[in-house]
């Protein structure tokens, strides 16, 4: 995991995953409904969950997509 780089505590999106958003404008605005539901907490089935600033998390694994 922390050789894809998607280990705590910088954890992203896997640069695999990411060659496979071909329409990055799609992903975009995908990205944009997640943020605008304003999430509270981000729960994962691997590694660290986050318990509060939900937005800023999603906006920091993401940035490769803005």
């Amino acid at each position: 995991m922390k050789l894809a780089g998607i280990a705590d505590p910088d954890g992203k999106t896997p640069a695999d995953w990411r060659a496979t958003f071909s329409d990055k404008a799609a992903a975009r605005a995908c990205l944009a409904q997640m943020l605008a539901w304003q999430p509270e907490k981000i729960i994962l089935a691997h590694g660290r969950c986050y318990g509060c600033d939900a937005v800023a998390e999603l906006e920091r694994a993401f940035r490769w997509l803005c």
